[in-house]
């Protein structure tokens, strides 16, 4: 399944829906313009596991956010980790700081964490990678995806009426004289120490760096607080000079052409387009894709479909005239008799190679051709 997009143009409780129901295996790679990637694994249909580039989404500093552990255990299980190798979850088990049936509850409720924050983006550019075995280094769960979508809109939905108390991350808030019961806010929790973190002087994006949260579970916590009457606004700090939009193209622009370099033609590819779509002009952009594309095409006809590959059609000829095919592909595949192989028509095509690999990729991945006797 050829599948990418952009959440600005198809929203991710389609993409979800439709690998569930589809059955498929492999992962669901998204990424912000910011450079934040995330991903979420399938294996026929059920999603097992999630990952995240967003510190805050780690274990150790979801961990920290929900009060099981302290900046320094982490310090100290990090370093037991780097000089074993045995992974964290497993040596805050062998210390005590959690039990096996915690450690699962709490990497469960990671994973969710992590695909719920995708409900909340705005723009992102996702595709799918298809794999037929999950990895089995990864801790294991099982999320239903209908679930998961409904609580993902719900929280969608609820950002929208925070975001009418609270406009941005920058808002400060100040205790009122009503601090929190403790049938609304137990001493420890996390909604108690969110209560505790706010001083009048910190403002939404400091309280969730402090408790290693992310920005929407201290805003909702926040939230329900100062709809109870416990904490009230007390303006909005200005925002300090962020890093521009030009300099993170900049960054990515770095990254496909390092993914070039190195090889990791797919990659770079992905991400080539998505610069694409905000640097069309950029000469840069248009080179480098172009020679991702060439280098993906080059590693296809090696490994996938061979040069010695026979083609036939996949589709009725009277059909191939109502398909929405570019003036190359529609030469090529007016070319497919059955007899010839990819290299044959390749010695009679007026295209370059790059242009018409490119295109007979294409017309393989729409499934308008397809190997003979395949």
């Amino acid at each position: 399944m050829g599948l990418e997009g952009n959440l600005r143009t198809i929203v991710l409780s389609d993409v979800l829906q439709l690998l569930s129901s589809s059955r498929k295996s492999g992962i669901l790679h998204v990424r912000n313009v910011q450079g934040v990637v995330k991903k979420i694994y399938f294996k026929d249909g059920a999603i097992y596991s999630t990952a995240s580039s967003d510190p805050r989404e780690y274990l150790g500093h979801f961990l920290i956010s929900r009060g099981y552990l302290s900046e320094e255990q982490l310090n100290k299980a990090m370093e037991t980790q780097l000089q074993t190798g045995i992974k964290l979850g497993k040596i805050l088990v062998m210390v005590g700081i959690l039990e096996e049936a915690e450690l699962a509850a709490m990497l469960t409720l990671k994973a969710e964490e992590t695909l719920y924050g995708l409900f909340l983006w705005e723009d992102g550019q996702f595709v799918f990678e298809e794999a037929d075995s999950a990895q089995e280094d990864m801790f294991h769960i099982s999320l239903d995806v209908t679930s998961l979508i409904m609580e993902g809109i719900r929280r969608k939905d609820e950002w929208g009426r925070i975001r009418a108390v609270f406009p941005t991350s920058r808002t400060v808030l100040r205790p009122t004289g009503e601090p929190p019961d403790a049938g609304t806010a137990p001493s420890g929790s996390f909604l108690h120490r969110v209560w505790r973190g706010f001083d009048g002087q910190k403002c939404i994006a400091d309280v969730a760096l402090d408790l290693h949260a992310t920005e929407f579970q201290v805003s909702e916590a926040a939230f329900r607080l100062h709809a109870k009457g416990h904490l009230e606004t007390a303006g909005s700090r200005e925002s300090p000079d962020e890093i521009t939009y030009t300099s993170i193209q900049r960054r990515l622009l770095e990254e496909a052409a390092l993914a070039l370099e190195e090889r990791r033609f797919e990659e770079a590819v992905h991400l080539y387009r998505y610069l694409l779509r905000t640097m069309p002009d950029d000469e840069e952009v248009h080179r480098g894709l172009s020679m991702a594309e060439g280098g993906a095409c080059q590693v296809y006809f090696r490994d996938v479909v061979p040069l010695s590959t026979v083609l036939v059609l996949a589709v009725p000829m009277d059909r191939l005239a109502a398909e929405d095919l570019s003036p190359q592909e529609g030469f090529l595949a007016s070319r497919v008799n059955g007899t010839w192989d990819v290299a044959s028509i390749l010695k009679v095509s007026p295209l370059t190679e790059p242009e018409a690999l490119k295109a007979f990729r294409k017309l393989l991945e729409k499934g308008i051709l397809r190997p003979k006797g395949g």
